[in-house]
């Protein structure tokens, strides 16, 4: 069990608690490939979903964020490490509840929809509510000087696992294909998770965040967003999660309904995507240090908006090797400026807000607004522009005829919100320089580390 020791951690116990979420890292890597985002799009895909059905579960994992404040109490009464391993057991047990749409369907297609969507808002939900305090975590079982390389030896390990499963499913999704290959595939994940999630029984804390999680959490809330920088990020990372949650998923689809691909080439252009997000990680610290997470922010954006131009490019009819080469390109690009956003934003959080008694309560705060309120929002307008698009393109022709063209049409109609996003971000004032000045440049450089770890 993890032990609260009231104190601080001895070099060992550091060392210990280290290995542990490594060894978490590497094994939750395995799970995530198993039900990430792709899985279950391809999964909802098998069942016959609608493609309004496909754009509301790409807005589950941000609604999920509403049931962060759970994770906040939980870690007030049993720790952290403790949280993140209950709510992943949970999150798992969700994922077993999605793959049992598998065999609703063949009773109703339409409940095994809803299923589908119930499963994945709670996945993501318990997801957020167990990674709600890793940061803190990772400080807590860390020095000052180590937590970089902690943070980039677990990510490490998680990559490397993921790469290597996303590469196995691919190959096995060859072999076996259908809903019912997706569906195993979902239950090993989650097996795979479930198993992951006691190594973090074993990590020791000093208590620090158990106490700091006591402090009340609506009144910090509403301090946190008397700040002027985050009330502006939160703006701005709405609208980012927004274009994020219309693009995304429905790319996938995209390549699904409109290219025809099958399972096993959407898994690899969901390896490219990956192979994407890995790249620009690494990338991402040093260009947040040295021009700020305000531009890098922007370029972001503006690579994303190129994605819809891609798509009027996209060779239809060229050939199958031709148009699998365009789509790993594209979402290779895709998956690189996506992670970019995402890193960049997390990074600005910690320079606008290095007060770490009010990091708590304003991560919540923030992302209950930007990544809850973008995931209502973004369910019903994602919902309803690719009911529309589908309407709309016959009536256009041109290179909105055939089954690409209403996604062509879709994505083109989301230009407006990336143009309305590109505002936001140019609105946010640059704090690296001034962050740099007040605290130095280790303090920057550990900053923008807690910032690059997403909490898969």
């Amino acid at each position: 069990m993890p032990m609260i020791l009231g104190r601080p951690l001895t070099a060992a116990e550091r060392r210990k608690s280290q290995r542990l979420y490594g060894a978490f890292s590497f094994g939750n890597g395995m799970s995530y490939m198993c039900l990430g985002e792709n899985l279950m799009v391809l999964f909802a895909v098998q069942l016959g979903a609608p493609n309004a059905v496909v754009a509301l579960l790409g807005a589950m994992q941000f609604i999920g964020y509403a049931m962060l404040p759970l994770g906040v109490r939980h870690t007030s009464r049993r720790g952290a490490a403790t949280c993140q391993a209950d709510f992943w057991i949970a999150r798992n047990m969700a994922a077993l509840l999605t793959a049992s749409a598998a065999l609703v369907w063949r009773v109703s297609p339409p409940a095994a929809w809803g299923l589908v969507l119930l499963g994945a808002l709670l996945f993501y939900g318990f997801r957020a509510a167990g990674g709600v305090l890793f940061t803190p975590l990772m400080g807590d079982v860390s020095t000052e000087e180590e937590a970089p390389g902690v943070i980039g030896f677990t990510t490490a390990l998680f990559n490397v696992s993921a790469v290597a499963t996303l590469a196995a499913i691919t190959a096995a999704t060859h072999r076996w294909q259908g809903r019912d290959a997706l569906a195993a595939v979902i239950v090993l994940g989650a097996l795979l998770g479930i198993g992951s999630s006691f190594f973090l029984r074993g990590m020791c804390e000093t208590g620090a965040i158990r106490d700091a999680a006591r402090e009340p959490l609506l009144s910090g809330m509403r301090d946190a967003l008397h700040n002027r920088d985050l009330l502006r990020l939160t703006l701005a990372w709405f609208l980012l999660n927004l274009v994020s949650i219309l693009l995304v998923p429905i790319s996938t689809l995209a390549i699904k309904r409109g290219c025809g691909f099958g399972d096993t080439q959407a898994l690899l252009c969901a390896c490219a995507q990956f192979a994407g997000g890995i790249a620009s990680s690494f990338a991402s610290g040093r260009l947040c240090r040295r021009f700020g997470p305000r531009r890098v922010l922007f370029a972001g954006l503006l690579g994303c908006a190129t994605v819809p131009f891609a798509w009027l490019l996209f060779p239809v009819g060229a050939g199958p090797q031709t148009a699998l080469a365009a789509s790993l390109s594209l979402f290779f690009w895709l998956g690189g400026f996506f992670y970019l956003i995402y890193n960049s934003t997390n990074s600005y959080f910690l320079l606008a807000c290095p007060d770490k008694k009010a990091q708590v309560a304003g991560s919540i705060a923030v992302n209950l607004a930007a990544g809850g309120g973008a995931g209502v929002i973004g369910s019903a307008v994602g919902a309803w522009l690719v009911s529309r698009a589908a309407d709309w393109a016959p009536a256009l022709g041109g290179v909105f005829d055939g089954t690409l063209g209403p996604f062509r049409l879709y994505f083109l109609i989301l230009l407006p919100i990336a143009a309305a996003a590109a505002v936001a971000c140019l609105a946010l004032r640059t704090k690296v320089y001034s962050y740099r000045r007040e605290h130095g440049e280790e303090a920057l450089r550990r900053a923008v580390s807690f910032g690059h770890h997403r909490k898969h």
